[in-house]
């Protein structure tokens, strides 16, 4: 079925545009500290990485969500 390919095609995409988020914030900054210590505010994002990491995040929530639908 369709929906057994999408999921793991939602998490990796979505990781990925994740990861790509972390490291256009690596290349701008070289501050791989703010990076490791994620939960404090040390991360000042820019637009773009904002929104490439909130999409990111959001297509692996979509894989995820999926997931629980395909074996429910």
């Amino acid at each position: 079925m369709y929906l057994d390919i999408l999921e793991p095609v939602l998490l990796i995409g979505g990781c990925l545009v994740f990861l790509t988020s972390i490291v256009l914030f690596l290349r701008r900054t070289g501050n791989v500290k703010a990076v490791m210590m994620f939960w404090q505010a040390d991360m000042v994002l820019t637009h773009k990485e904002f929104l490439m990491n909130r999409i990111g995040i959001t297509i692996m929530f979509m894989g995820i969500v999926l997931r629980f639908f395909n074996h429910w």
